[in-house]
């Protein structure tokens, strides 16, 4: 490997998932922008996932860190951050993967932002899903927007300046967090910078299966509200409150998910008091629907 400076430097945290990895790397095989280095962090593999990385060792600059298992990928992506050397860092999820253009199409706005994200297709083993994983640009202060509005960023689409990955210290190792904890340093990154660019297309692939480990839990709740505690002091009232409606949507939709439709209608009914129009009318027909005892995602 060169020991100049790479442009950027992609983490992929990683856990028996060898031949998803396989697809992963073979991705950046194929990008058009060449000018990066790739870190796989292991978190405690016991599949061949050391042999699939050494497959690549002649086609990409390629490293190699294993470590006992932690159980979650913030310590995997922590110990990328401490090796890495790019001025801008990507992260990718070993299931998802790029398309040939993905580091290109950001290379070439990096005056622009601080922190870049992008659109991702859907893939299920079942083939490409109609609807995509879809950011938004942040019309107000990334902040608000990520508290009022949610997350929108997708971890196997952001790409940020190294030198604010180093003042936040990176992705907080709390096991609370597990599952939420890109969008918590999201957060903290937004206290730094309003310079979050959206770019509007697909650039990549959200891989979806049974082993995704966001779905709707117990945790899944004490997750989302220790977040929106955490964060919610630093917002203006009206902010607050509309973050406060946002948090009971999503607890409703975690408690419909799980069969407690009574709970989520209260949850729903409280969030039709929001000021954005698309809250008030999913939460009307999530409510509608828990009335029916009926589980149902709007896409």
């Amino acid at each position: 490997m060169s020991e100049r400076q790479p442009f950027f430097s992609i983490i992929i945290p990683t856990y028996n998932r060898a031949e998803k990895l396989r697809r992963a790397l073979t991705s950046l095989e194929t990008q058009s922008f060449r000018d990066f280095e790739v870190i796989v962090c292991d978190d405690g593999s016991t599949d061949d996932t050391g042999q699939v990385v050494e497959s690549f060792a002649e086609t990409l600059p390629i490293r190699y860190l294993r470590e006992e298992n932690w159980g979650g990928p913030a310590r995997p992506r922590n110990n990328g951050l401490k090796l890495a050397c790019g001025e801008w860092v990507c992260f990718l999820d070993a299931d998802d993967w790029w398309y040939p253009g993905k580091l290109a199409a950001v290379a070439a706005r990096v005056r622009d932002a601080d922190f870049i994200f992008h659109d991702c297709d859907v893939f299920t083993k079942t083939g490409k899903r109609a609807v995509k994983k879809k950011g938004r640009p942040f019309e107000r202060s990334a902040f608000v927007d990520l508290m009022t509005k949610g997350n929108p960023i997708i971890t196997s689409s952001a790409c940020i300046r190294r030198v604010l990955l180093e003042q936040t210290d990176g992705f907080r190792e709390d096991r609370m967090l597990i599952a939420i904890e890109d969008y918590e340093l999201w957060l903290r990154l937004a206290r730094l910078t309003d310079r979050f660019l959206y770019l509007p297309e697909a650039l990549g692939v959200y891989w979806m299966d049974g082993e995704n480990i966001s779905e709707y839990t117990e945790r899944y709740l004490e997750r989302e509200t220790a977040v929106n505690r955490g964060y919610i002091g630093f917002l203006d009232p009206p902010d607050r409150r509309e973050a406060e409606l946002l948090l009971s949507y999503k607890i409703g939709i975690a408690k419909s998910q799980l069969g407690q439709f009574g709970e989520s209608k209260g949850c729903f009914l409280k969030a039709m008091k929001s000021g954005r129009l698309k809250i008030r009318t999913y939460a009307l027909i999530y409510y509608i629907l828990a009335s029916c005892n009926c589980r149902y995602t709007i896409p």
